[in-house]
């Protein structure tokens, strides 16, 4: 039996979970008792696998774009959304890297339909996203915001080709979760020099906080953003990266006025992701990369323009984890936390939140309180 499946009765090889389900894009989410298979009742796991106690999840924009992506024909009939979550490994293989006992996070989405939104997982830590030990003193539900989009702003920077001391970042759309953690990663971690942000200004101090030296209220006018940028130029220099949050391609015709040439390391990223803020009536055609990204990503790999442009996403980095305990010690990692619900009553609320783009921060299912 495959172990991509979930039951809707028990086996001798399974376990039981509550987990938070539905069936297709059209079914509501629903909780459910579910029984995933195992390795056998003895080992529960297989030894690149662990078992976990999870403690909380949070809700991302993508939980919301993939149930309105899904249909009946891929997965198991039952599907269990969820990629971020912060638990207690129960039961660990001998390969996994973790042993009972230990408090980890990660991102363990998934397109076998089966994730994090259960009160126990089985995954393989080594082709998780992201899996690492939760730092010290880290409580469960920051911990459980964390991976997805703290990696996926990781990622961003790490696109750069090179030491990111002394240089010029601009991260355009610092008041999403992504673009915020952007910033503290360029000041903190990767010592830019100068940090220049696009935000609301009910973003601004916030974005201050994590470490911007120059906040530019992109809600005002295009004219008066690029204005403010170029006098930055102007004083500063060019840009070195551009990390942009929010599909904000104004800046794309002025790169001769703003980034860095590509050979001398500059660059544009843009991370993956839907050009509307409406995730519950969302189409693929919101997903796919606008006309300019694409002829002016081409026109840059067949030699006709001289910066760079890729994408970014989340995926495995080493280093990533080590960053992360460096600035939650250092008290220079903030974790903004919207809301927590009940994961086992009140999920459709937050589902609710995310997928109307409402939240000030990440949403949190807390799995500690079972009806």
């Amino acid at each position: 039996m495959s172990k991509l499946l979930v039951l809707e009765t028990p086996t001798q090889e399974s376990i039981k979970v509550r987990a938070i389900t539905y069936q297709n894009y059209a079914t509501p989410f629903a909780l459910k008792t579910l029984y995933i298979p195992i390795a056998n009742k003895e080992s529960i796991v297989t030894p690149t696998e662990v078992l976990v106690k999870v403690m909380t999840t949070s809700v991302n924009p993508v939980d919301c774009i993939l149930k309105n992506f899904s249909n009946n024909y891929f997965g198991p009939k039952f599907k269990i959304p969820g990629g971020d979550f912060a638990g207690i490994v129960v039961k660990a293989g001998s390969e996994s890297g973790y042993k009972e006992g230990d408090k980890i996070y990660g991102d363990c989405l998934s397109l076998n339909k089966r994730g994090s939104f259960s009160d126990s997982i089985i995954f393989e830590p080594k082709k998780a996203f992201v899996c690492e030990k939760i730092p010290d003193g880290m409580p469960f539900e920051e911990a459980g915001s964390l991976a997805c989009v703290s990696n996926t702003a990781f990622e961003s920077l790490r696109k750069y080709n090179g030491n990111l001391y002394g240089k010029n970042v601009l991260v355009l759309g610092a008041g999403t979760s992504v673009g915020f953690f952007t910033v503290q990663f360029a000041k903190y971690y990767f010592n830019a020099k100068n940090v220049v942000a696009t935000c609301s200004s009910k973003s601004s101090f916030k974005t201050t906080k994590a470490g911007a030296d120059l906040t530019i209220d992109y809600t005002k006018s295009e004219v008066s953003k690029l204005e403010a940028l170029l006098e930055f130029v102007k004083i500063h220099g060019f840009f070195d990266i551009i990390v942009d949050c929010v599909r904000d391609e104004s800046v794309i015709s002025n790169f001769p006025n703003l980034l860095q040439k590509g050979k001398d390391g500059g660059i544009f990223t843009q991370i993956t992701g839907s050009y509307t803020l409406d995730y519950k009536n969302i189409h693929l055609y919101n997903m796919i990369p606008s006309w300019r990204y694409l002829y002016n990503k081409w026109k840059y790999q067949l030699g006709f323009s001289d910066y760079p442009i890729v994408a970014t996403w989340t995926e495995r980095d080493e280093e990533y984890g080590a960053a992360i305990e460096k600035l939650w010690k250092e008290n220079k990692l903030d974790i903004v936390i919207d809301s927590s619900y009940n994961a086992y009553k009140d999920f459709n609320e937050a589902f609710e939140k995310v997928a109307t783009c409402t939240a000030k921060g990440k949403v949190i299912l807390n799995w500690n309180n079972p009806e």
